[in-house]
C-alpha cells in the first residue's frame, strides 16, 4: 500500500532553486517565506533551536495574512539618527538569543530566526532580491501609516501588527532589501532589540551561525554522508548531486531529491519503451528508500523523507493508477524535480495550481 503524502509531509519539503516559488504555492506549511509579491503570509513557526537539533526546516506553520493583523496601532515615535554603515545582511549578535532557522539562496534571499531564551520574544531578519523591495513595501502599507525608524543608519519604514508584534523595512543595500520582524515585544522593546543588530556582507553570513550549521567548507563532506546507502544511477555521478543547503535537513533534502528524481525519470521513460530491465532497475533502487540512513535520520523533523517515500512506493508498486501516475507527473512541483510537467492531484485538499 502506498504511504499518503500527509500535512505533515508537505510541511518538511524543502524549498529549491528554481522550483520555490511553485512548491510555496502548492505547500501551504512550506518552511521558508517566499520571495513572491503579494499577498505575503505570516509563518509562525514551531522550531528547535538550531544548536540542538540540525533539520530547522521541520516547521510548523500557521499562516495568517499579513493586512489583517492591524488591531492596536502603536503611535508613532520619531525616527533616531545612527551612523552609517555598509553590508547586505544583517545579524543579530545580543546575549540571550539563539538561531532557531536559517536559510539562504544567493539569487533569492534567505532568512535568519532568532528566539530569546528568558520569554517568547522572536526576531526575523529576511533579506530579499532588491526589485520586490517596493513590493513589499505596498503591501506592508496596508497595515496603515508607517513609523521613519533608523536601521543600521538608514532610515527604514515600521509598521505595527498588534502592541507586541512589528516590522520594519530597511532601503535597499546592494543586492537585497532587508525586512526585521519582531514578536512578543512592545515597540520599544523592538526598537532596543534593532539597535543591537550588525551589518555584515552577505559573504560574512555564515560566520556568525551556530557551530552545527554547514559551512561552505564543509558542504561536501555532509553530501557523501547523505548519499551513504543510496544507490545512484548509472546517469547521475557524484560530481551531479549538489546542496546549498545550511543545515543537515536541507543537505538531505537536496541529495535525495536528486537521487529519486533520476530513478523516477529513468523509470518513467523506461516503461514508455518497454525496457523491463530499467524498469525493475529502478525499482530495486527505490525499493531500498525506506532503508537510506539520511532519510531516517530526519525521519522525525519533518515530512520530506514522507514524501520521498511516498514517491518510491508508487514506483516499486509497479502499474501506476491514475492517481499516483498524477502524483509521478507532478514530480517537478511535488518534490522539486528538474525539468518540468503537469502539476500533479490535490494532496490532502490543496489543489495543484
Amino acid at each position: 500500500m502506498n504511504r499518503p503524502i500527509t500535512d505533515a509531509g508537505v510541511a518538511g519539503l524543502a524549498i529549491h532553486e528554481g522550483r520555490a516559488e511553485l512548491l510555496e504555492e502548492i505547500m501551504t506549511l512550506a518552511p521558508v517565506e517566499t520571495t513572491e509579491p503579494t499577498p505575503v503570509r505570516r509563518h509562525r513557526r514551531v522550531l528547535p533551536v538550531l544548536a540542538a537539533a540540525a533539520a530547522v526546516l521541520a516547521v510548523v506553520s500557521g499562516a495568517a495574512w499579513l493586512g489583517l493583523q492591524r488591531d492596536q496601532q502603536v503611535a508613532p515615535v520619531p525616527a533616531a539618527k545612527g551612523p552609517a554603515v555598509s553590508g547586505e545582511l544583517a545579524v543579530l549578535s545580543a546575549p540571550g538569543w539563539t538561531v532557531t532557522y536559517v536559510t539562504d539562496d544567493p539569487k533569492r534571499g534567505g532568512e535568519l530566526d532568532y528566539e530569546f531564551a528568558k520569554d517568547d520574544r522572536t526576531l526575523e531578519i529576511m533579506w530579499r532580491p532588491a526589485d520586490l523591495h517596493e513590493t513589499y513595501v505596498a503591501d506592508r502599507n496596508d497595515l496603515g501609516t508607517p513609523t521613519e525608524v533608523d536601521v543600521l543608519g538608514k532610515p527604514s519604514l515600521l509598521w505595527a501588527y498588534s502592541k507586541r508584534d512589528h516590522t520594519v523595512i530597511r532601503p535597499v543595500e546592494g543586492r537585497f532589501s532587508l525586512e526585521v520582524r519582531g514578536s512578543g515585544m512592545d515597540e520599544t522593546a523592538f526598537r532596543a532589540v534593532l539597535a543591537q543588530l550588525e551589518l555584515v556582507a552577505h559573504d560574512q553570513l555564515q560566520q556568525h551561525l551556530p557551530d552545527e550549521a554547514i559551512l561552505d567548507d564543509e558542504r561536501a563532506a555532509a553530501i557523501d554522508e547523505a548519499l551513504t546507502g543510496i544507490p545512484l544511477p548509472s546517469t547521475l555521478s557524484r560530481a551531479d548531486v549538489l546542496s546549498t543547503g545550511l543545515t543537515r535537513y536541507e543537505v538531505v533534502a537536496d541529495v535525495t531529491r536528486a537521487v529519486t528524481c533520476e530513478w523516477i525519470d529513468r523509470y518513467e521513460g523506461a516503461r514508455m519503451g518497454n525496457q523491463t530491465a530499467l524498469v525493475a532497475e529502478a525499482q530495486q533502487a527505490l525499493g531500498t528508500a525506506h532503508h537510506w540512513p539520511a532519510l531516517q535520520d530526519i525521519a522525525d523533523e519533518g515530512g520530506w523523507s514522507d514524501a520521498i517515500w511516498q514517491y518510491a512506493d508508487i514506483v516499486v508498486a509497479g502499474v501506476p493508477t491514475a492517481r499516483d501516475q498524477e502524483l509521478l507527473d507532478g514530480r517537478f512541483d511535488g518534490i522539486g524535480c528538474p525539468g518540468g510537467g503537469t502539476a500533479g492531484a490535490e494532496i490532502d485538499g490543496v489543489p495543484a495550481p
